[in-house]
C-alpha cells in the first residue's frame, strides 16, 4: 500500500471526525473546514479580495523601503557600508532568481498567511552568506535541538527530508506560547474569513443562477390551467434567466401588473455582512479600511491618522522584527554591522511632507544639504558649503556661531 494511501487510510477509517493528526487534517482539507462550510487555508483564503489587498499591501510596502547594510560607529551613529558583502545580497540580490523587492515581498507573504517564513542560508566560497533561499513554511517543521537552539525538519515535496540548524537558516516567528511554534493569523481567525468567502460565494450565485428582478407580477383570480403557468415560467425564465438577461423586459399576459419593489431587508444584512467582513480582515492584519477602499466611515482628518498609525502601529513593528532577526541569522552576534530599514521611504509619495521635513533638518542643523540630496536620490554636490550645517541665524555654520555673535556691536548704554 502506497503512502498516500495508508494515510488516507488512517484518516478516515478510525474516527468518524477530523484525524488527530493536523498535518493529515490540513492535507485532506479537514483541518481547514469552518463553520461557515468553506476551507479555510493560506492558500484558499488569498481568494477573498480584502485577504489579499490586506497581505499584498503589508508585503509591498516592507519590500519597497530601502534596506542597507550600516557600520555602527563608536559613539551611537551609523554610516552605509556598500563594501560589506551582505550590502548587496539585501538591498539588490539575495539569491540567483529573486530581486531583494521579490525575495522580501514573498517573506513578508508567508509571514502574513502562516505566522512565520524561511530562508535557508548556504555559504559558499569563503562567504559566510551566498544565497538565502526562500523555503515554504507549510513545509518546515521548527523543534528544540539539544544544544538550546531551534532545529528545523525541513520536509519538501520533491526531495528527501532533512535537518537544518538554526545557523544555517534566517527566519521570523509571529508571537508563540511555547516560543517554537509560531501562531498562524489564518487558522486563528478561519471563521471571521470563511465567512467573507461564504457571502461572496452566496452573492456569486445569486446573481449567476437568475439575476433576481427588483419586483412582483401581479394578476387577479389565478392561471386557467397548468399549460399556461408552464408557458408562463418558461416566459419569464427565458427573459430573465441568467446572468446576461438581467432588467430585459417581460411580456405580460392576462391582466398581470408590474409592481417594483426596493431592497429588502436580507439584501440589506447581505451588503453590510459583506463591508463588516471586510473591516474585520482589515482589523486581523493590522491594515487601516481606507487602503483596502472601504470608505464608509472615513473622512479626510482621519485618513491622515490612520496613514500615520499603519506606519507607526504596523509596518514599524515588522521593521524592527525583520532587523532584529536579521542582526541574529545573518551577522553571527556581531555588532559592528546592522541590517537598517530606511522608513523615510514611506514619505517618497508625499512630496509636501517631504519638502517640511527636509527643509526642517537643513535650517535646524541635523542634516546637510548633501544629506538631503543623497536621501533624495540626488547626487552630491562639490559645492562650498554643501556638507556643512547650519542653523536659521542667516543660516550661519554651527562652528562660527560664537564668532559672529562676538562680533556683534555692542548696544549703546541707556542715557540717565
Amino acid at each position: 500500500m502506497g503512502l498516500l494511501s495508508a494515510l488516507e487510510t488512517r484518516a478516515t477509517s478510525q474516527v468518524l471526525g477530523p484525524p488527530r493528526d493536523p498535518v493529515i487534517a490540513e492535507w485532506f482539507g479537514m483541518g481547514s473546514r469552518s463553520s461557515s462550510g468553506m476551507s479555510v487555508t493560506g492558500d484558499t483564503a488569498m481568494k477573498v479580495t480584502a485577504v489579499f489587498r490586506c497581505v499584498s499591501l503589508r508585503a509591498q510596502t516592507l519590500a519597497s523601503l530601502p534596506l542597507t547594510v550600516e557600520r555602527n560607529l563608536p559613539d551611537g551613529g551609523h554610516e552605509p557600508d556598500r563594501k560589506h558583502p551582505l550590502f548587496d545580497k539585501l538591498a539588490y540580490q539575495p539569491n540567483k532568481w529573486q530581486t531583494s523587492f521579490e525575495w522580501r515581498e514573498m517573506m513578508e507573504t508567508h509571514f502574513c498567511l502562516r505566522g512565520k517564513c524561511y530562508s535557508e542560508i548556504v555559504a559558499s566560497g569563503g562567504a559566510s552568506v551566498e544565497q538565502l533561499i526562500p523555503l515554504h513554511p507549510d513545509h518546515v517543521f521548527p523543534f528544540r535541538a539539544p544544544s538550546g537552539k531551534i532545529a528545523f525538519r525541513y520536509a519538501p515535496l520533491n526531495g528527501p527530508e532533512r535537518i537544518i540548524l538554526q545557523d544555517d537558516m534566517f527566519f521570523m516567528h509571529l508571537m508563540s506560547s511555547d516560543g517554537i511554534n509560531a501562531i498562524s493569523p489564518i487558522s486563528l481567525h478561519r471563521e471571521a474569513i470563511g465567512l467573507a468567502m461564504a457571502t461572496e460565494s452566496y452573492g456569486a450565485r445569486l446573481f449567476g443562477n437568475g439575476a433576481r428582478p427588483g419586483g412582483v407580477l401581479k394578476m387577479k383570480g389565478h392561471l386557467k390551467d397548468g399549460e399556461a403557468a408552464k408557458r408562463l415560467r418558461e416566459s419569464w425564465n427565458d427573459t430573465h434567466g441568467g446572468v446576461g438577461n438581467s432588467h430585459k423586459v417581460a411580456v405580460l399576459e392576462d391582466g398581470m401588473e408590474w409592481q417594483q419593489i426596493g431592497m429588502t431587508s436580507e439584501d440589506a444584512q447581505f451588503l453590510e455582512t459583506r463591508s463588516f467582513q471586510v473591516v474585520d480582515i482589515c482589523r486581523i492584519f493590522g491594515v487601516p479600511p481606507h487602503k483596502v477602499a472601504e470608505l464608509t466611515r472615513s473622512t479626510n482628518n482621519n485618513i491622515e491618522h490612520q496613514g500615520i498609525e499603519w506606519t507607526t502601529d504596523t509596518i514599524g513593528p515588522q521593521v524592527c522584527r525583520w532587523e532584529q532577526a536579521m542582526q541574529r541569522d545573518l551577522f553571527n552576534g556581531k555588532r559592528t554591522h546592522s541590517a537598517m530599514y530606511d522608513m523615510d521611504g514611506l514619505m517618497r509619495g508625499d512630496s509636501t511632507a517631504r519638502a517640511a521635513f527636509n527643509a526642517s533638518a537643513v535650517q535646524n542643523g541635523y542634516m546637510t544639504r548633501n544629506e538631503v540630496r543623497r536621501n533624495e536620490g540626488r547626487n552630491v554636490s562639490s559645492e562650498a558649503g554643501m556638507n556643512d550645517y547650519t542653523v536659521q541665524l542667516n543660516l550661519t555654520k554651527v562652528g562660527d556661531l560664537g564668532k559672529k555673535v562676538s562680533e556683534q556691536p555692542l548696544a549703546p548704554e541707556p542715557k540717565v
